[in-house]
């Protein structure tokens, strides 16, 4: 009697393990966040110059590698801008001036260094898994684009374990819960039972 009621800890642990794992599959959906932002101004002239804007570098917390973090942005003037996902290397290499946040560097200058987006993202949405490494997030203006104008910048993030996490916690539910039920109704006893009869 003693061991079935033991038994239950196992078999609530393995069920927590089990909810967590089906909240995991089905995904965390935060609110979405929109909000209104000065577009990159494009001069465009005979010089054809269009300068981008870059964020102040972004570092994830190591926490995230256990999670799976996809990111939507989407903005409102897709014909006048773009942005995109850069490694820390744009930064060193174009940095932002500290007011404007506008730097001297144009699309070209940071292509290498592009993760995900660019002048080529011409839908006006940006998906990206964020991971741990550090990046920044860079925006310019297509012809058009000028001194003054605005958009509506959203962005929206689903979140779910990742993979290996899922993993481990399948093979910890079904272990757990397997084994409470062995614990409270032994199959060896069981089997004696009926052979016995």
């Amino acid at each position: 009697m003693m061991v079935r009621i033991l038994s239950v800890l196992p078999g609530a642990v393995g069920i927590i393990c089990g909810i967590m794992l089906i909240g995991s599959l089905i995904g965390v959906s935060l609110p979405e966040e929109a909000s209104t932002i000065p577009q990159v101004p494009c001069e465009v002239d005979d010089s054809e110059i269009c300068f981008i804007a870059m964020t102040e570098e972004i570092n994830p917390p190591m926490i995230f590698s256990l999670l799976d973090i996809d990111l939507d942005i989407t903005w409102s003037e897709e014909n006048e801008a773009w942005f995109a996902i850069v490694g820390t290397e744009a930064y060193v290499n174009c940095p932002p001036d500290s007011e404007t946040k506008i730097t001297e560097c144009t699309a070209d200058d940071v292509e290498e260094f592009i993760i995900v987006g660019g002048e080529d993202e011409e839908d006006g949405t940006l998906s990206w898994d964020i991971g741990t490494e550090k990046y920044h997030i860079i925006t310019g203006g297509r012809e058009g684009a000028d001194i003054g104008d605005m958009q509506v910048l959203t962005t929206s993030v689903e979140i779910s374990f990742d993979w290996k996490v899922e993993l481990i916690l399948v093979v910890i539910s079904v272990t757990l819960v397997i084994g409470a039920g062995e614990m409270a109704f032994p199959i060896r006893k069981l089997f004696d039972k009926f052979r016995n009869k």
